[in-house]
């Protein structure tokens, strides 16, 4: 990917994270997006891997209603 890309997607999390996140919580967000640091993409399910952005937003929603994503 490009840079100019990987800088719009960039300027797009933070201007959604700024305007939609109190500063408290960014705070301990922050804390545990370090965990990213360590993340293996190895490590995900293929099923994971293959799945596009839309699908994976919406079988995160749809597991938030039903209450099986632990959060």
């Amino acid at each position: 990917m490009d840079n100019e890309k990987i800088s719009e997607i960039i300027t797009y999390v933070n201007k959604k994270y700024s305007e939609n996140v109190p500063r408290p919580v960014r705070f301990v967000v922050r804390k545990k997006a370090k965990m990213i640091e360590k993340f293996d993409p190895s490590e995900m399910p293929e099923s994971l891997r293959k799945c596009t952005v839309e699908e994976y937003i919406s079988i995160v929603k749809k597991a938030l209603v039903e209450g099986t994503l632990k959060l």
